[in-house]
């Protein structure tokens, strides 16, 4: 980025292809102390539209994007680029994308100003060196948002499966992107139903399945071949599911207070109960593989056998915002669920609450992870808030190592060390862009791209948290997310990293 005191912009009038015209005016920013570009961006209102795409390019024919967004409005301050002229364009987004104006130029001069010593910025600086990328891969499968990890063909390999928002999942080798196979989905009444996250089973040949759930139809993909194995029609449509142990799916419908038992060597219903409350999240299946947990948003947290039989329960005292976790220690087992009111501890023997640490207003959402960044033994839970921050708690006695706003959006998160500090660094993926590495010590960022893809035409999962992956690759390791443009997956290599595989 280059550092700039005066920002001169053209002002331009941009015709459109819609009907009527759009006005487009770039202001100038002239704030010394702001050590970036920033343009401000204007354009004529359209009747009933909200929202609008906005593309900056290198090129008028819009093939070298550097910016892509969603706006809410019609004007907008760009921030991120550096001086240079740029071609761009806005088209109206409602239930679909319309057309695009003709494009404007927009020139951005960066006036260098003499620097005295009390005007240098400080920058950080990594001193164990920079942090080097070499590589990896795009696969054009579309925009999904939540892949997964599994072992489809092997249990020392890694591969992908993602649903993207044409309910098309795909398995991918995890190392090259090269698809696997692909499964489309079958009709359900004519009616469309929310792309949902596989879910990963294991198989009794060592390597992983896959279940789809797609309304009220269930199937089971044999991860090595992507051939289904069965496919099941429940009398509820489902939004969650957990495996446990080999035999048994259980399954959350619709309206989460009700679980459907399915056996998932041949897609029976088994059985299905009513709930006492609203599930929050999936089922966590714990690792004895014949018990699962559930959260329900009244603060109840259950721990039922694999038929559903209701083993204990306790109260965290206050709205559940997400699925709990078990923490395993020496010292002695935990529960852990996020609340409206911060972080709640429990005991894992009789769910008797422990405390609660306050999270300044800011209630967990998405998934808890519990992770040794610093591998003294200690296990610190890492989540992300309702207003995008990045918060690590150490679970042993409740202090937070670091809170820092990150526009975190991630329903999962990877654990990298990419500064070779001896710290597991925390990848999660952004708002806007592939992903961004914070530091383990601290929440500072340390790495983040700055390339754009290629855009795609509409953003069904615009909404939605986004999982940000990491494998072992070589020496290094392998972080893969969304494209920024959602057009696909990409993986970017960091030839020198120490790697905490995600789950699976």
């Amino acid at each position: 980025m280059i550092c700039s005191k005066y920002v001169r912009v053209l002002l331009l009038v941009a015709s459109t292809m819609l009907t009527g015209n759009v006005i487009a005016i770039a202001r100038q920013s002239q704030e010394p102390s702001q050590a970036k570009t920033t343009v401000h961006l204007h354009w004529g209102a359209r009747p009933g539209v909200a929202r609008y795409r906005l593309q900056l390019a290198n090129d008028s024919s819009f093939r070298d994007i550097v910016f892509d967004r969603v706006i809410n409005g019609d004007e907008t301050t760009v921030d991120d680029l550096p001086a240079g002229r740029y071609f761009w364009r806005v088209a109206p987004l409602t239930a679909k994308l319309g057309e695009f104006s003709s494009a404007g130029v927009v020139e951005i001069t960066a006036q260098r100003q003499p620097v005295g010593p009390t005007d240098q910025v400080q920058r950080p600086v990594n001193p164990f060196g920079p942090i080097a990328t070499s590589g990896g891969w795009r696969a054009a499968v579309g925009d999904i948002a939540q892949p997964v990890l599994a072992h489809l063909r092997a249990p020392d390999k890694f591969d992908i499966v993602g649903t993207n928002s044409d309910g098309v999942t795909y398995g991918l080798d995890a190392s090259t992107g090269v698809a696997l196979w692909s499964s489309r989905p079958k009709v359900v009444a004519q009616r469309t139903f929310a792309s949902n996250a596989p879910l990963i089973v294991p198989s009794r040949a060592r390597v992983d399945d896959v279940v789809l759930f797609v309304g009220p139809q269930v199937s089971r993909i044999e991860g090595s071949t992507g051939r289904e194995s069965w496919r099941a029609s429940l009398p509820f449509v489902v939004t969650s599911g957990a495996a446990v142990n080999l035999s048994k799916l259980i399954l959350v419908d619709s309206s989460l207070q009700r679980l459907m038992f399915v056996d998932s060597a041949d897609g029976r219903l088994t059985a299905q109960m009513n709930l006492p409350g609203r599930v929050i999240g999936a089922p966590v299946a714990l690792s004895d593989q014949n018990s699962f947990m559930l959260a329900y948003d009244t603060g109840r947290i259950e721990i039922r056998d694999s038929v559903g039989t209701l083993i204990r329960s306790g109260d965290a005292g206050s709205t559940a915002t997400t699925a709990p976790i078990l923490i395993r220690s020496a010292t002695g087992n935990l529960v852990l669920v996020g609340t409206r009111d911060g972080l709640t501890a429990m005991t894992a023997n009789d769910l008797r609450p422990l405390g609660r640490v306050a999270i300044r207003d800011q209630a967990p959402v998405g998934e808890l992870v519990g992770q040794d960044l610093e591998g003294d033994g200690n296990i610190e839970v890492i989540m992300t808030t309702m207003r995008g921050h990045v918060v690590v708690v150490n679970a042993k006695d409740g202090r937070i190592a670091w809170d820092v706003a990150a526009d975190a959006e991630s329903s999962s998160l990877a654990f990298v060390d990419v500064n070779n500090d001896h710290v597991f660094d925390v990848f999660i993926a952004g708002s806007q862009g592939f992903a961004v590495a914070l530091s383990g010590r601290d929440g500072s960022v340390i790495w983040r791209d700055s390339t754009f893809a290629a855009p795609i035409a509409n953003h069904a999962n615009a909404g939605a948290a986004r999982s940000v992956l990491a494998i072992p690759f070589g020496n290094g390791a392998l972080i893969i997310a969304s494209e920024p443009s959602r057009a696909g997956l990409r993986a970017i290599a960091f030839s020198k990293a120490a790697i905490r595989p995600n789950s699976n």
